[in-house]
């Protein structure tokens, strides 16, 4: 009897890893696609104080070339690929492979009043760090190295004609860390 009970167990195990499927890969974009287009006019700065910040695992980082709508201006932009991963988890799990696809200028939009003008570079600098530590980290160390991708709270925004509204670089930043959780 007891041996019948192993072998149905065995076999609901075998059937439910069977039949599960693997999640999906989901992506988000950051910021939205499509805003409201004003005349142009002198954008209000962040005041920096407060910030959405993104944890993860780098994915990739991939420049474009763009324009601006309405006047056609050449605009170089960063699509940086994160995964997000949770932070000194309590057990309370996000998504599994949720993917935020961020999108900023190369250039500050006003580089003499920019707390950073170099935040695009900074994020690049910091993408390579990270896949770098991963590449090279020790399987039994305690900590697992990611990247922090912050955006000020009302971050200004430039529609593209290719890739959408973008964030002026001014007011995002990069910078990469440990945590003792890996991701899953």
């Amino acid at each position: 009897m007891q041996k019948l009970i192993w072998l149905m167990v065995w076999v609901l195990l075998s059937a439910s890893t069977t039949l599960a499927q693997a999640k999906q890969m989901q992506h988000e974009r950051r910021p939205a696609v499509t805003a409201t287009v004003t005349p142009a006019a002198p954008m209000a700065q962040p005041n920096y104080q407060y910030f959405s910040i993104l944890d993860g695992t780098p994915k990739g980082l991939w420049l474009h070339h763009d324009t601006e709508v309405g006047t056609g201006k050449p605009i170089d932009v960063y699509m940086f690929a994160i995964e997000l991963q949770v932070m000194n988890s309590d057990g309370n799990f996000e998504p599994v492979g949720l993917i935020f696809d961020n999108f900023y200028t190369a250039k500050a939009v006003e580089p003499t009043r920019a707390f950073n003008p170099h935040n695009a570079r900074d994020c690049k600098i910091w993408n390579e760090y990270v896949l770098n530590e991963i590449a090279t980290r020790n399987p039994t160390d305690p900590t697992w190295p990611y990247v922090e991708f912050t955006t000020a709270l009302g971050a200004r925004t430039v529609q593209t004609n290719e890739d959408g509204q973008v964030w002026w670089s001014d007011d995002i930043e990069c910078w990469g860390s440990q945590d003792r959780f890996a991701p899953f």
